[in-house]
């Protein structure tokens, strides 16, 4: 009896290539032409993480320098509705907040190495509002990135997080009037005059009665 032999022999010449693997190899050629981006190359919010006492701590993260230069220095501006509060001082580092800014300083970070730095805020705003924080990332020789476009496609776009009803501060509720938009303060007054035109007037019927008496 005659056996199937144990694997059939492969047709010699080069192999058969469809349409669909023409493409692919296409492709393929023209992706290995484009320069590859370097990723996460930039500034970025990396958490944000509410604190449940209508604060927020903002972690800004990098892992780059300057065209291979370490990094010595973060400059944030706070958008409209963002507070700065406090910020960490990681080792060899020192940390100014003041009004509308936070500056970090310090020991350069080699370039490739990553860093995070952390910032407790007070925003105030609507659900769904994005915010955007430029930022200037200084290296040593004076170079620096300007990490400030609001469009998070363009080059260099700014750190950004969109607020959660966690991440606002609660809002002061407006304070309680009566009915007729009269305080409570307000109505001693007219209760005081009411009280006195009564005394007034019992005084003088009692006058009155007296003197029919007499």
């Amino acid at each position: 009896m005659r056996t199937a032999p144990a694997s059939r022999r492969t047709r010699s010449g080069p192999p058969r290539v469809g349409a669909r693997g023409l493409l692919s190899v296409l492709a393929a050629g023209v992706l290995c032409l484009l320069p590859a981006a370097p990723a996460a190359a930039h500034v970025l919010i990396e958490t944000v993480e509410p604190n449940g006492d209508g604060t927020t701590t903002l972690t800004f993260t990098f892992d780059h320098g300057c065209e291979g230069e370490p990094t010595h220095m973060l400059h944030v501006t706070m958008p409209d509705g963002v507070e700065a509060l406090a910020a960490d001082q990681p080792g060899g580092w020192t940390a100014d907040v003041g009004p509308g800014y936070v500056h970090w300083q310090g020991d350069p970070v080699p370039d490739g190495d990553r860093a995070e730095f952390t910032l407790d805020v007070r925003v105030t705003g609507t659900v769904g509002q994005s915010f955007s924080f430029p930022t200037e990332q200084g290296c040593p020789s004076g170079a620096a990135y300007e990490w400030t476009d609001t469009d998070p496609t363009a080059a260099h776009p700014a750190p950004t997080f969109v607020a959660t009803a966690a991440t606002l501060a609660d809002t002061p509720a407006p304070a309680a009037t009566d009915p007729a938009g009269t305080s409570q303060v307000g109505t001693l007054p007219l209760i005081a005059g009411i009280v006195a035109t009564a005394v007034a007037a019992g005084a003088g019927g009692g006058w009155a009665a007296r003197r029919r008496i007499s």
